[in-house]
């Protein structure tokens, strides 16, 4: 199923939200609705572990790729993982669970916080456009549990569906859905034909479009050099705010500006590092209590504002990224324990995420899929020979090789 509601999308950096008033003379934040967290406790718990899991996981990836751009929905991947999670038991589950910063929290703690996320956040800003979906498809005849089903229709709305995945059929089904959650930002997450061995696809989609509160204006757009880590540079389309009042902060390693969206219950916040400081340095020091700090810093300041013009697509596997961090079972064949799903030897195969955004003049418009890809472990067959039809039969030397007897028996009670 599908919601369209303003959702916290933690892509590493970036926050985002909608629309435009001109006659606020300063630039900041508007009062908003907040999350009341002593009313709804497990969705600020749910809330805070996926944004300490998306910021280790997006410093996973940069390290394995430190001159590279990395843009991630930790929203996505964690709500994808969530899911899947409700199929595991015994050790997977808990280590799927640490690796997802749930420690202190049970299994139903979870659920209920993502339930009461999707079921709260739409009041925090109508203005923004979020379609937040999940679906789980499955191979035809496969005995999914019907409790691990129900778990992710009632607590993350899930659509469910049967496929014969033998079908090419089954992949438009599966990529269709995924086109149309997205907007058309995202045209697909099964990029070949499905595999014999592939019984159920975990899937979250998200799609996200605002407006500024403050646009920029498009005339005042300008080409600039952009400097690159290796000393080089690179023309860019830098969008100009001009001299206005901004939330605003710096300390030694970074300044700090933060965007309003529509009725400011989403913001975008940008860190450059100071000179003679590098990204590096801002990324390893991303952890929910510097993150709470930075963003209770901002005060309403004047300044002069240049930011670049940009389009990004971003696609992973993040199997290697997440046995790193600590899940590697989930994916060992004969290891993972997801009878949970079914009464079955399962194991993740695949964790494939797709991202893209696009910031201009007007907003931001993004979009993320996270697919989990469920494989029935291929164990090794052993030999049954059950001599119950005519054979053939030798006596043989074992040295030479030299055929001593040799015959056939068509009938055991012939004689």
């Amino acid at each position: 199923m599908k919601k369209i509601i303003p959702l916290f999308l933690l892509g590493a950096l970036l926050l985002f939200s909608q629309c435009n008033k001109d006659d606020d003379p300063i630039k900041g934040p508007g009062i908003v609705a907040g999350l009341d967290c002593q009313a709804n406790e497990q969705a600020c718990e749910v809330s805070a572990a996926n944004t300490e899991f998306g910021f280790n996981l997006f410093r996973e990836l940069h390290e394995d790729a430190p001159d590279k751009n990395i843009f991630i929905s930790p929203l996505s991947v964690a709500t994808a993982l969530s899911m899947t999670v409700n199929g595991a038991e015994g050790q997977t589950r808990a280590d799927m669970m640490a690796t997802l910063e749930q420690n202190g929290l049970n299994l139903d703690q979870v659920n209920e916080g993502f339930r009461q996320l999707l079921t709260l956040l739409p009041a925090l800003d109508p203005e923004v456009q979020l379609l937040l979906a999940n679906s789980i498809w499955y191979r035809q005849g496969f005995p999914a549990k019907e409790n691990f089903l129900g778990t992710n229709r009632d607590y993350y709305d899930s659509e469910v569906a049967e496929l014969n995945f033998a079908d090419p059929q089954a992949r438009v089904t599966i990529n269709d859905w995924v086109n149309d959650n997205t907007n058309g930002l995202i045209e697909s997450i099964v990029d070949g034909p499905i595999a014999s061995n592939v019984v159920m696809y975990l899937i979250n989609a998200v799609y996200f479009k605002g407006a500024w509160r403050y646009p920029f204006d498009p005339d005042l757009t300008y080409p600039a050099e952009f400097q690159l880590d290796n000393g080089t540079t690179t023309e860019v389309d830098m969008m100009n705010f001009g001299q206005d009042t901004l939330p605003y902060f710096e300390n030694e390693l970074f300044q700090a500006i933060d965007l309003a969206y529509a009725d400011s219950a989403f913001t975008m916040s940008i860190f450059l590092p100071q000179p003679g400081h590098t990204v590096d340095e801002i990324i390893s020091q991303l952890n929910n209590t510097n993150w709470e700090q930075w963003t209770q810093s901002f005060v309403n300041q004047e300044l002069f504002f240049h930011l670049p013009r940009f389009k990004m697509k971003y696609e992973e596997s993040l199997v290697k990224v997440l046995t790193d961090m600590g899940m590697g079972i989930a994916f060992a064949p004969g290891l993972a324990d997801f009878t949970g799903i079914a009464d079955a030897s399962l194991n993740i195969d695949e964790v494939k995420h797709k991202a893209v955004i696009e910031v201009n003049e007007e907003g931001s418009e993004a979009a993320a899929v996270t697919s989990v890809v469920i494989v029935e472990t291929s164990l090794p067959l052993i030999p049954v020979m059950y001599v119950n039809r005519p054979f053939v039969f030798a006596i043989r030397d074992a040295q030479a090789n030299g055929i001593l007897f040799i015959g056939k028996m068509m009938d055991p009670n012939e004689n």
